[in-house]
């Protein structure tokens, strides 16, 4: 027998009869140890951890312009630690018996785990009554949540480190069920109640137009599939006026079919109407194919234009607001904010045919024009929001007026108002001056400007407020009128900029787009961004700037829209899409559903030319819905 051999037996016969203290000091037998723990360590496929940190960061200039200059600084650090399979961590006693690690990374007891007596390292030891699945655990150590094991009685289950939110088993080894808010991994949801009326129904399932519950944003629910029943697959009772299902909820209008043989290659695509103040080419009114696989982002993508030879300024006027009725006319709103407006009264209509431009409907209007316009395919009217006297136009589709409200004292009237003294030529004060208007869920949706950069207001915040119509006809009913939220402050500061947009898809999803401005008609960039809101529990819950517009902050330029496919786009006009870096893109830029910023998204600059600015130019963007497609849900 070998010394080797002696000194295993030997120490082990003294560590078992715990007769003498300090065996192994021998150097050959701390070698063979040591030497015995490497191949136990080699053999149980231990992978020692390894760590890795990297930074980057990165930074650009571009130069100065009257942009002001580009600085962006961004810096990643990831500290990335792995410990393998088998690795366990078992700190070395000195006295009494202590549990030993298998191969595959499990505990097992020691000698002594089982006699009753808790000993050396033993946390507990009930003698036979030790078990994984009672208070001390067949190893002696004490049964905890966390540690895998399931005691009996006690927990209602335990998956060890997949323990924690989100998961089957939660923190408290509590098993995760409807109802409890929070949404496990065989849950589309989970609320934390079982109202059936709101996004998320018994059995924690997301509310859909089909499933049988009547929820707040249906008018009806009868979980069939048939479409000309009392109650239609868009869960409205029939579909009035021009109405398509996705029109119901507010989408945008039908789609453009112009006979010019330079849009063949449009039709049927997926598209972007879009405005502008003019640039050098002349165009205020653009169609944009957004069609087709998304290119790579981050860089200019010189999208298919299409423009009518109608469309330059001189023809058509300065205008930002526009929508399409359900035939795919478009209606454009004469604006001031490109500055002062000679034409101030007209509403232009395109011609979903010909392209052709021709006078709508010339409102009582001597200066500072509209802010937007929203065709409503129950009524079949057309709302426009005016800045002059703070009234919203609803006109019908032979360019009269069927009536207005006014924000300011909530008040309606039939036909033309009769105001003394008005058109007068001069801006409605801020907190009565209505920009946004758009129809949804049998509610007229309208945001109020208050104050912007050039006029902050610490008392008065610029808002969205919504009122409700009468019957069918499209008539305001005043007494419906309830503020929605209040927009909130600006990247922090002590101010925001109005809202001059807004979008909806079916189930409480909406979209509002700001737009940076210094005064009455003096627009700016630079200061403004896209918020999502969801509908929850009877109110409008900010999500945050999920969308972020342009290279440099706040560059949203005040139009949004979202395009009719499931987890699609959303597309946002804005400034500085692409800053120097290496072009120069103003524009439309389309970012996913989910979210992101310039790094996932698709930038198109508008005139095709990325070598100069084109400053405060966008306006506003709606995207047609071809066919009789279902509404948009809200991104999950």
């Amino acid at each position: 027998m070998n010394r080797y051999a002696v000194n295993v037996i030997e120490c082990t016969l003294v560590a078992t009869l715990s007769l003498l203290v300090g065996c192994g000091g021998d150097t050959a037998t701390t070698e063979a140890t040591t030497e015995a723990t490497a191949t136990s360590q080699a053999t149980s496929g231990v992978t020692p951890s390894s760590s890795d940190a990297s930074t980057s960061a990165a930074s650009d200039t571009a130069q100065p312009t009257g942009d002001g200059s580009n600085s962006d600084s961004n810096s990643d650090g990831t500290t990335t630690s792995d410990t393998g399979p088998g690795t366990s961590t078992d700190p070395s006693t000195t006295g009494g018996v202590s549990a030993t690690t298998t191969t595959d990374g499990s505990t097992s007891a020691g000698p002594g785990c089982g006699d009753g007596v808790v000993d050396g390292a033993e946390e507990c030891d009930d003698g036979p009554a030790n078990a994984d699945s009672a208070a001390c655990t067949a190893a002696c150590t004490v049964n905890v949540c966390g540690d895998g094991k399931l005691f009996a009685g006690t927990e209602a289950c335990d998956d060890g480190a997949d323990n924690g939110p989100g998961n089957a088993c939660n923190a408290q080894c509590e098993a995760n069920v409807c109802g409890d808010g929070d949404q496990g991994p065989d849950e589309q949801c989970d609320d934390g109640n079982m109202d059936n009326t709101d996004f998320c129904t018994e059995g924690c399932m997301a509310a859909f137009c089909g499933d049988g519950f009547l929820a707040t944003f249906e008018d009806c629910d009868d979980g069939n599939a048939i479409d000309d029943d009392d109650c239609t697959n868009a869960c409205v009772v029939g579909l009035p006026g021009s109405c398509r299902p996705s029109e119901i909820y507010g989408a945008s209008g039908g789609f453009p079919a112009f006979t010019d043989p330079a849009y063949k290659n449009f039709l049927d695509k997926k598209v972007a109407v879009m405005t502008s103040n003019q640039q050098q080419d002349g165009w205020v009114l653009h169609v944009i194919d957004i069609s087709g696989p998304p290119p790579p982002p981050n860089l200019n993508y010189n999208a298919p234009k299409y423009h009518n030879p109608a469309w330059q300024q001189n023809n058509i006027g300065r205008v930002f607001g526009l929508t399409l009725d359900s035939f795919g006319n478009i209606y454009v709103a004469p604006t001031t904010v490109f500055g002062a407006n000679q034409s101030p009264a007209t509403i232009k209509k395109i011609d979903s045919k010909t392209g052709l431009v021709s006078n709508f409907a010339t409102l009582p209007n001597n200066g500072p024009a509209f802010g937007n316009i929203n065709y409503d395919c129950v009524s079949e009217t057309i709302y426009v929001s005016s800045h002059e006297d703070g009234r919203v136009y609803q006109v019908d589709m032979a360019g009269k007026v069927v009536s207005t409200y006014r924000h300011s004292d909530k008040s309606v009237t039939i036909g033309l108002p009769n105001d003394v003294g008005e058109p007068n030529g001069v801006f409605i004060p801020l907190g009565q001056r209505v920009w946004a208007v758009q129809s949804h869920a049998g509610r007229l949706y309208y945001s109020v400007w208050a104050e912007d950069t050039g006029r902050k207001d610490v008392v008065a915040s610029n808002a969205v407020w919504s009122v409700g119509y009468k019957d069918e006809s499209g008539v305001i009913d005043p007494l419906t009128a309830k503020l929605e939220f209040l927009a909130p402050a600006y990247n922090n500061q002590n101010y925001s900029n109005p809202i001059s947009d807004i979008s909806f898809a079916a189930t409480g999803w909406m979209l509002v787009s700001q737009r940076s401005m210094f005064g009455d008609n003096q627009t700016t960039a630079h200061q403004s961004t896209t918020y999502e809101y969801q509908y929850m529990n009877g109110v409008w819950v900010l999500k945050g700037t999920t969308y972020l517009v342009g290279e440099l902050v706040g560059s949203a330029a005040g139009g949004v829209d979202h395009d009719f496919e499931m987890n699609g786009y959303v597309w946002m006009t804005g400034d500085a899409l692409d800053f120097y870096t290496p072009n120069v893109v103003y524009g439309l830029q389309g970012t996913p559903h989910g979210g992101g910023d310039i790094t996932n998204s698709t930038l198109i600059d508008l005139d095709g030319e990325i070598k100069d600015q084109d400053k405060t130019a966008m306006g506003d963007v709606e995207l047609p819905i071809p066919g009789d497609v279902p509404p948009v849900p809200e991104p999950q």
